[in-house]
């Protein structure tokens, strides 16, 4: 895999991935609320929900606060939980629907419009974050850049990314948790790939020919 460029490949790998990472017979355990099996689910889900709220919050407290509901949610779904399924979808869409929610209450409160996961038109917004064409930069610093110009992309852009790069989700995936298609959801990551090019420059090139791994 280069940078964020990859084929859907991957989304078979990661399938036997997430098969290995929480097998069968726990799945299965699942919803019995079996404790082996909630204790390596906790431990595998807890810390990766949690990064992917407080990245489409950017308040650690807030994302603490909406971690423990998630999770709250989800013991109390435990029983409808489908063990033949994966459970990174089926935990990612609790925590991004608990997101819209948080989001709903927060508008009607202010008694302002509705943020959206739909919105991607503050694209063209972005402030560039590429620097000087001739800075060399560390693999430290070019991360932080890739990680910031990641964390300015609109909701819905984020989200796709975060759920494409970091849980390496299918499209079809990312499209029942955005409530979406599949097409839709594949076209949302390519607008971000192409606002990541614009707003990184030739941080971006770099980023893409020499780095493997998440932004």
């Amino acid at each position: 895999m280069s940078g964020m460029a990859r084929s859907d490949d991957v989304s078979s790998a990661a399938g036997l991935a997430a098969a290995e990472e929480f097998p069968p017979e726990l799945r299965r355990a699942l919803p019995a609320r079996d404790p082996a099996a909630l204790a390596r689910f906790f431990d595998l889900y807890f810390d990766r929900v949690y990064g992917y709220v407080r990245r489409l919050t950017g308040d650690e407290h807030l994302a603490e606060d909406l971690t423990q509901d998630v999770f709250l949610q989800v013991q109390r779904a435990l029983p409808s939980y489908d063990p033949e399924r994966d459970p990174r979808p089926w935990v990612f869409t609790i925590a991004t629907n608990k997101l819209r929610d948080h989001w709903r209450a927060r508008a009607t409160q202010e008694g302002r419009a509705e943020e959206s996961l739909d919105r991607d038109d503050l694209v063209e917004r972005l402030p560039a974050l590429g620097g000087s064409p001739g800075a060399e930069l560390s693999e430290a610093e070019l991360s932080e850049r890739v990680r910031r110009a990641v964390d300015l992309l609109p909701e819905g852009l984020r989200v796709t990314v975060l759920l494409r790069v970091y849980e390496n989700l299918s499209f079809e995936e990312i499209g029942r948790i955005l409530q979406r298609n599949e097409v839709a959801a594949r076209k949302r990551y390519s607008r971000a790939l192409e606002a990541l090019r614009e707003v990184l420059g030739p941080a971006w090139r770099t980023h893409t020919e020499g780095a493997e791994g998440a932004p």
